[in-house]
């Protein structure tokens, strides 16, 4: 099912909403490693971000954390524009001795961990230059095709080592994350992603990318960021509902650039006999497994 109107191409993710057990306990990881300054702290609430522009809001309040058999979220993902800041981020992964793991996906290089509640961030350098092709092979699979050739499975390990030496002994590495980071992408654990993909392409008008149950990936997104919002289905037939009261994501938000645009939404949403609030500037609604989203108008 395809919508018949599609996303602009400038809509965007906005700010990531999770729930965690205890903010204090999690704010090392997000401020310390990963880098984030606390722009706000109120109560149950930190917002978090790089020069004053939210990227992530912690909620406190959960009272258990996130199994990873839990059909939720899997990881947000925080781009980096340049290899030194990857390494940047790296460099503070080891010497935290936090366990942490490293993939070359080809069309990018990426960092993971989790925080204590279980919420899963990748910190990710996008690479299209080195990327040429992606064919599918027999049995269903994905093979990406390099520009020198060679073929890759996107799943090869990061080599941390050679990482580092884009630092030099005068880089500072216990600063800041770049103040161009944001928000590239979203990855949840689904059980049905034919079903969600019929919602996000067929309702609100994203774009398909991957669509393999062989390589247990299926993603969609703009012409501009065709990997906006993930589904892995790696242990679909695992997968749990999370418990209540569980860590996990609260929602994530998409910022769309028009008011018309928030109205087709809210229209498509309707046809679709799919609930939905809407509020000045804001839509907020499910999609078919629960996860929650929001979305807003661009601010000027």
């Amino acid at each position: 099912m395809k919508s018949q109107e599609i996303l602009p191409h400038t809509t965007r993710l906005g700010s990531v909403h999770l729930r965690v057990v205890d903010i204090p306990a999690a704010l090392p990881i997000w401020r310390d490693i990963v880098g984030l300054s606390t722009l706000t702290r109120d109560g149950g609430i930190a917002e978090l971000g790089v020069d004053g522009k939210t990227l992530i809001v912690l909620h406190a309040g959960a009272t258990t954390v996130l199994p990873s058999n839990s059909r939720d979220l899997f990881h947000v993902a925080i781009h980096v524009t340049t290899r030194k800041e990857l390494a940047r981020v790296a460099a503070r992964l080891r010497a935290s001795g936090l366990r942490h793991s490293a993939q070359d996906h080809l069309i990018s290089e990426s960092l993971y961990v989790s925080d204590p509640s279980g919420n899963g961030i990748e910190i990710c350098f996008d690479t299209p230059g080195r990327f040429a092709s992606r064919e599918e092979i027999a049995g269903g699979g994905v093979s990406l095709v390099a520009r020198d050739g060679t073929r890759h499975s996107g799943l090869e390990l990061l080599d941390i080592d050679r990482l580092l030496e884009e630092l030099d002994t005068a880089d500072r590495v216990k600063v800041p994350l770049a103040a161009d980071s944001f928000i590239g992408h979203i990855h949840m654990r689904a059980r049905s992603p034919e079903t969600l993909m019929a919602f996000y392409l067929g309702v609100l008008g994203f774009r398909p990318h991957i669509q393999s149950a062989t390589f247990g990936l299926f993603d969609c997104g703009t012409e501009e960021r065709p990997h906006t919002v993930a589904f892995n289905i790696w242990t679909r037939d695992e997968l749990k509902e999370p418990p209540p009261g569980a860590a996990g994501l609260e929602h994530f938000t998409l910022v769309l650039p028009g008011q018309e645009d928030l109205a087709a939404i809210a229209r498509r949403l309707g046809d679709a006999h799919m609930p939905s609030l809407q509020t000045d500037g804001a839509l907020d609604f499910s999609d078919p497994e629960g996860n929650r989203l929001r979305m807003v108008l661009a601010s000027d």
